[in-house]
């Protein structure tokens, strides 16, 4: 039983020196991550939304760069100004938000992706009561998350949600509530 069992050894291993280049047909499905890379590419673009508990809109502008990329996961910062109005009796209230933030883009597939981020910056928060005024620049946070589309290699539509928070106010010495309040948009994003 040992012969035969070294025979077929001898033959296997003879056929292999004979046969020449030997190659195999199977493929693997494990790819190399790809490397890390600073692209600082920039992008611009704006948002429409609704503040749900303030019932009011708010916009927002930003211009910003992709400033790294590994595999799936792109890294960027930019530079985003909004604009809100509330109204409660006696206040009217407008604020001007201008946050540095954060995004953490998670491609799906070559068009859709899911992101999600942080920000911080200054309010700059105008009040009025009656015939009265005052001006103050209050502390201001957000985080939000959302999907992209990419309509095309330049152009994004993106939806989502966040949460704004901005610091109190006062009015000739005397304290007025801003707070937080969560915003539902719809926005659009032109890639360079």
């Amino acid at each position: 039983m040992k012969s035969i069992a070294t025979l077929a050894l001898a033959l296997a291993l003879g056929s292999q020196a004979y046969a020449g280049e030997v190659t195999s047909n199977t493929t693997s499905s494990y790819s190399a991550p790809a490397e890390s890379s600073s692209l600082w590419s920039w992008f611009v673009g704006g948002s429409a939304g609704y503040l749900l508990d303030n019932e009011e809109e708010f916009y927002t502008l930003h211009v910003g760069a992709k400033i790294g990329e590994s595999g799936p996961l792109t890294h960027s910062l930019y530079l985003e100004g909004g604009w809100a109005e509330f109204e409660t009796f006696p206040f009217d209230t407008e604020i001007i938000p201008v946050t540095l933030n954060y995004k953490l883009d998670y491609a799906i597939n070559d068009r859709l992706s899911i992101y999600g981020g942080a920000g911080v910056g200054a309010a700059f928060v105008d009040t009025e009561v009656g015939p009265f005024s005052d001006d103050s620049v209050e502390l201001t946070a957000q985080v939000f998350a959302g999907v992209g589309y990419d309509v095309t290699s330049n152009f994004q539509l993106f939806g989502g949600a966040r949460w704004i928070w901005v610091d109190d106010s006062e009015i000739f010495n005397v304290p007025v509530e801003v707070g937080d309040d969560v915003g539902l948009e719809l926005g659009a994003r032109f890639k360079f």
